[in-house]
C-alpha cells in the first residue's frame, strides 16, 4: 500500500524575480513552498507524487524545489518551457529528483495538452487513465485540484470513478485538496488547504442510494456505512434480492425497518440529506401481510424492468393471498398447492390473472420458447396484471 498524491501544475512568471511562494496551512501546521504539492508531501508523508502539467508549466521550479541543484539542468528545463519544446524524456530528471526527495520510488510526471477542444480533452483523459495504471489495489490516494485547468479537477473525479467501477480497482480516496490562495489576504498571508472530499462522499452516497432504490443493490451503502451490524443488514438484503428469495427479502426489510430511525436521526450531513430515499424505499416494502409484500415487490420489479422476477413475485402474491383468506400455512408447500386449486372457485377474476401470469412465469422459468415472439407484450402486460391484482386484493379485503 502506498500513499499517492495526484497534483497539477500551473504556469508562473520567472522573469519577475522567481516563482511566487505561499505559506500553506494544513491541520495546524504551516509550510512555505512554491507548490502546494510539495507542502502536502511533507504534511502527509507521501510515498509517490504524480504531477500533471503542460509543456508550459513550471517544471524547472519543481526540479529546484524538490532538491535539484544543477543550474544547467534548471536552465535547460526553463528554456524548453519558454519555447514549449518540453518532452516526456526531459521530465525524467524531475521524477528522479522527486523520488530522491521523498525517499521512495514510483513518482511520475505527465505532460498534457491545454484541452482547448474535444480532441485535446480526450487526449488528456487518456493521460489520466495512464495515471490510473500506476495506482495499485489498497493504495491511498490524495488529489490536489488547486492549480492548472478546471477540466483537470473533473478528470480526477472521472478517473476515480473509472478506476472503481470499470477497472474494479480497490483504492481509497483519502482527501481532495484545494489551496485557497484567494483567501490568504484575509488570513494573515496564510493559504488554508481545504479538504473537499465531502463532495466526493456526497456523490458516492447518491450513487449508492440510486443503486439501492433502482436496482436493489445495497452493496455500496454497506460499503459506506461504518457500523458492522448495519453493513451486514444491507449486504443480506442485497443478496436476498439477487437470489429472488422473497422470504429472505421480507426478513431483511423487517430488520432494516427497525433501523430506520438511525438514518432519520443521523448527524451525518450526507446521510441526513439523502437518507429519506432509503427510508421511503424500505417502508414501501415493509408490509405486514406476505401477500401485500410480494405484490409490492412485484410492482418494484416491474418498475425497474426486472420482468421475470416481477411475474414470479406476482404469482406468489396471489397464492399467498388465498392462503391468508383460507387460513392455510403460507410457507407450507401442500397448503400453497391447495390454495392454487381454490383460486378460481373463490375469486374467478383473480384466478384469470393468476392463470395468465403463471403461464408466462412457467415459460420464463422453463425456457420453453413458446412465447418468444411476445416478449415485448409480456413485459407490457405485467403492470396491468399487477394493477388488477391490487384491485382484487382490495375487494377481497373489504368483504
Amino acid at each position: 500500500m502506498a500513499k499517492i498524491l495526484i497534483s497539477s501544475l500551473g504556469t508562473g512568471n520567472k522573469k519577475e524575480g522567481g516563482y511566487r511562494k505561499a505559506r500553506y496551512e494544513y491541520d495546524g501546521e504551516i509550510k512555505e513552498s512554491t507548490f502546494i504539492s510539495k507542502a502536502l508531501c511533507e504534511f502527509l508523508n507521501i510515498d509517490k507524487l504524480f504531477l500533471v502539467g503542460t509543456n508550459g508549466s513550471i517544471w524547472d521550479s519543481v526540479y529546484t524545489e524538490f532538491g535539484g541543484d544543477s543550474d544547467i539542468i534548471e536552465m535547460n528545463l526553463y528554456e524548453k518551457i519558454e519555447s514549449e519544446r518540453l518532452s516526456d524524456n526531459d521530465l525524467k530528471i524531475v521524477e528522479e529528483t522527486i523520488e530522491n526527495y521523498l525517499g521512495s520510488f514510483g513518482s511520475k510526471c505527465f505532460l498534457i495538452d491545454y484541452g482547448v477542444n474535444e480532441n485535446e480533452l480526450w487526449q488528456n483523459f487518456e493521460i489520466y487513465l495512464k495515471i490510473l495504471e500506476h495506482i495499485k489495489q489498497e493504495d491511498e490516494v490524495y488529489i490536489d485540484i488547486s492549480h492548472s485547468f478546471r477540466s483537470l479537477a473533473l478528470m480526477s473525479f472521472l478517473m476515480v470513478q473509472f478506476g472503481h467501477t470499470i477497472r474494479e480497482k480497490d483504492f481509497t480516496i483519502k482527501a481532495i485538496f484545494y489551496g485557497m490562495l484567494e483567501y490568504q489576504s484575509k488570513n494573515g498571508g496564510i493559504t488554508p488547504i481545504v479538504d473537499l472530499k465531502i463532495f466526493y462522499d456526497l456523490m458516492e452516497w447518491m450513487k449508492a442510494i440510486e443503486n439501492l432504490t433502482k436496482y436493489g443493490n445495497a452493496d455500496k451503502i454497506a460499503e459506506l456505512l461504518d457500523n458492522k451490524n448495519e453493513k451486514n443488514l444491507f449486504n443480506n438484503f442485497s443478496l436476498s434480492l439477487r437470489m429472488a428469495n422473497m422470504a429472505a427479502i421480507k426478513e431483511s426489510v423487517r430488520s432494516l425497518s427497525k433501523k430506520l430511525d438511525i438514518i432519520e436521526k443521523s448527524n451525518h450531513k450526507v446521510v441526513n440529506l439523502l437518507g429519506q430515499e432509503v427510508v421511503d424505499f424500505i417502508r414501501r416494502l415493509d408490509k405486514s401481510r406476505v401477500s401485500d409484500f410480494q405484490l409490492e415487490l412485484a410492482d418494484w420489479f416491474c418498475e425497474h424492468k426486472h420482468y421475470a422476477l416481477g411475474y414470479l413475485a406476482l404469482v406468489e402474491a396471489i397464492v399467498s393471498k388465498i392462503c391468508e383468506l383460507e387460513g392455510l400455512k403460507i410457507k407450507d408447500k401442500e397448503d400453497r398447492n391447495r390454495a392454487k386449486s381454490k383460486i378460481f372457485y373463490l375469486h374467478k377474476k383473480l384466478g384469470e390473472v393468476f392463470k395468465s401470469a403463471n403461464d408466462i412465469r412457467k415459460d420464463i422459468a422453463h425456457q420453453l420458447g413458446e412465447r418468444k415472439n411476445s416478449l415485448l407484450q409480456d413485459a407490457k402486460s405485467l403492470s396491468g396484471f399487477i394493477n388488477k391484482t391490487r384491485k382484487y386484493f382490495n375487494e377481497l379485503d373489504e368483504r
